[in-house]
């Protein structure tokens, strides 16, 4: 049994609220996850003391920790556009990790995750040679492991007002399922969801951990999953104000899809 913690949409600045942050270190802390996937957006704008912020936390978590870019980690105020525009990734690989796109075995798991943000489209996006990174770890992965996909945009949405989401997600979610993924893991929309699609994937959207930028009614929340060998259970913990904690607020539990699909 695997168990991670999926926190998407941090987003140290203005609107960070570090008492939920101490909360769900805490949590963290007392859970000892065999994982903890951090899904981008870090910064609210790509500042260099948002980035000194975020690491100072993100050294606090046990480890190991699994992480990839949000756009919002793109430096984006007057200063910074020529950075953005020439290497918007410069203080993420800084600060945060020194790749964008990244891969993680551990015992029960295989974890994939891209930078799925682009300079000037919004929405998700995978370069051709991310594609080729993504298709070449997942070959690679042992067999009988959990395999793991980590993006920040959403291929889902369940709610009005879409926002920019992956391009072409229905393609993207077919290839997926032939690569043998079994759970996709994104934030991005502040928005909780779980589901399992038509192909057996288990889609867990996290929504924003530790920023007042909430949305449509949905509070401050993270997921909390556990792996076993014939399931997959979904916990969205949300922030309960009156108990001042995180209470599950939801659990799904589906049935493990882990037939092999690679030619």
């Amino acid at each position: 049994m695997t168990t991670i913690y999926h926190l998407s949409d941090l987003h140290f600045g203005p609107k960070f609220n570090s008492h939920l942050s101490e909360l769900i270190l805490q949590d963290i802390r007392d859970a000892k996850p065999d994982l903890t996937i951090l899904s981008g957006d870090f910064t609210m704008r790509g500042r260099v003391s948002e980035y000194q912020e975020a690491r100072a936390y993100i050294q606090k978590l046990p480890k190991p920790i699994f992480t990839i870019p949000g756009n919002h980690d793109q430096p984006l105020y007057a200063r910074a556009i020529p950075e953005r525009l020439t290497n918007p990734w410069r203080r993420y690989k800084e600060f945060i990790h020194e790749t964008v796109d990244a891969s993680l075995h551990l015992a029960d798991i295989f974890v994939v995750g891209v930078n799925s943000n682009n300079r000037i489209f919004p929405g998700g996006i995978w370069n051709l040679a991310q594609r080729k990174f993504i298709e070449q770890e997942f070959l690679r992965a042992p067999k009988n492991v959990c395999k793991i996909f980590v993006t920040h945009h959403h291929l889902e949405w369940n709610g009005k007002y879409r926002p920019f989401g992956t391009w072409f997600p229905t393609q993207q979610l077919n290839w997926l399922s032939r690569l043998g993924v079994e759970l996709i893991l994104n934030g991005h929309t502040h928005v909780p969801l779980t589901l399992q699609t038509p192909h057996g994937i288990v889609i867990a959207q996290a929504g924003t951990s530790m920023s007042s930028r909430v949305r449509h009614g949905h509070g401050n929340a993270y997921n909390r999953i556990v792996i076993g060998a014939d399931s997959l259970l979904v916990q969205v913990m949300g922030y309960d104000a009156s108990a001042d904690r995180f209470v599950q607020q939801s659990e799904k539990e589906f049935s493990r899809q882990r037939a092999e699909k690679i030619a």
